[in-house]
């Protein structure tokens, strides 16, 4: 095995692989590594591309092949989805939203240490507190508030952050008082 393949295997160990798609042959997935990157497969062709520096037949490509080997994957077939292949995690998520909860707070955890911008961040918050409208869950609003807490103190001038805290007082109060 070679040392792309290692770092791979254990890139998918670390829970690194935040999603794969299957739509037929092809696959594409989001792995955390310096940055998020995305993949795609083309399993007949036996291509791959990746959005990091190498390219190509990197750890990322080969920790996307190991979730497929277990397993790890979303099927779709939908073929729009190669061009948005994030429509079918999120419908998942929608579907799912505990599990969906989990991979996007793990995400966001990834990105409060990597968003200079905060953007991406916020983004990732508003899905989570669509998704606890779904899924109330104390468990989860309480790790959501603690990396809050992180991003107020990054962002705390930013006008987007009193109208995330308008959003995480709505959570709470949803929990407080579930229906």
């Amino acid at each position: 095995m070679d040392k792309a393949a290692r770092k791979g295997e254990r890139y998918f160990r670390e829970g690194r692989v935040l999603w794969v798609v299957k739509c037929g042959e092809k696959v594409f997935s989001k792995v955390l590594g310096t940055y998020p990157y995305y993949i795609e497969i083309d399993m007949k062709r036996g291509e791959n591309r990746c959005t990091c520096p190498i390219g190509k037949d990197c750890k990322h490509v080969h920790a996307t092949m190991k979730a497929l080997e277990e397993g790890f994957y979303i099927e779709s077939t939908d073929p729009s989805i190669e061009l948005n292949p994030e429509m079918a995690v999120d419908r998942f998520f929608l579907e799912n939203p505990k599990q969906g909860l989990e991979i996007i707070i793990k995400e966001l955890e990834y990105m409060l240490d990597n968003d200079e911008s905060g953007s991406e961040v916020a983004r990732l918050f508003r899905k989570c507190f669509r998704l606890l409208k779904i899924y109330p869950s104390e468990e989860h609003f309480l790790k959501i508030k603690k990396d809050f807490n992180e991003f107020q103190r990054l962002f705390g001038d930013w006008a987007l952050t009193e109208y995330l805290w308008e959003e995480i007082n709505e959570a709470e109060k949803l929990l407080s008082n579930p229906s």
